[in-house]
């Protein structure tokens, strides 16, 4: 006995053909996809960068300066040597470098040394750029007076987080500024 053609037999047997015709055509779409697409060398430098804008002291990093060069008003690259001879611990050294050309100070410890974070002077209550006054020996908001020290702890309100952070590594020579906060909060007492 055979079956009429419009059947449920014969209906799931299309639909199943149909299944099978499709998903060859997808997969061999792909693969001319895959093979007529223009191929690229992809560049080791961004992973790099990453690499050491995360993790500044590792071992692939001893040669590479991760970010962009610190600069001083006139746009001339600083250089570790000349800085730190004039430079006095505790009393932050600003510097422009990062992209959005903002200010960045860099911390100098005593030895003299160069902190591996620099403070970005962005109050944390109102976003206004706060100013180093030296003869205060700190940072003060113009807008609603918060105050912080010379690393960005806050010393008076109504501020309430510590000024935001950017990375700073020393290679060479040469200080790079990296966007980015370091991994671990570099100061104490927060």
């Amino acid at each position: 006995m055979t079956r009429p053609p419009n059947s449920s037999f014969a209906a799931a047997a299309w639909s199943r053909r149909r299944l099978l015709r499709y998903a060859a055509g997808g997969s061999l779409g792909a693969i001319a996809v895959g093979l007529l697409r223009p191929r690229t060398v992809a560049s080791a430098e961004p992973k790099l960068e990453l690499l050491c804008s995360m993790f500044p002291q590792n071992s692939r990093c001893t040669d590479y300066l991760p970010g962009s060069q610190a600069i001083d008003e006139t746009g001339e690259p600083i250089a570790v040597d000349a800085l730190l001879p004039t430079a006095t611990p505790g009393q932050p050294v600003p510097v422009r470098g990062l992209p959005d050309n903002q200010t960045t100070y860099l911390v100098i410890q005593t030895g003299p040394t160069i902190a591996s974070y620099g403070i970005r002077p962005i109050c944390t209550h109102w976003g206004c750029t706060v100013d180093w006054q030296a003869d205060q020996n700190r940072f003060v908001c113009p807008c609603h007076d918060s105050q912080f020290d010379s690393e960005g702890r806050v010393l008076a309100g109504p501020a309430e987080e510590p000024l935001p952070l950017a990375t700073v590594v020393v290679r060479q020579n040469r200080i790079g500024l990296v966007d980015r906060a370091p991994s671990v909060e570099p100061r104490q007492g927060l």
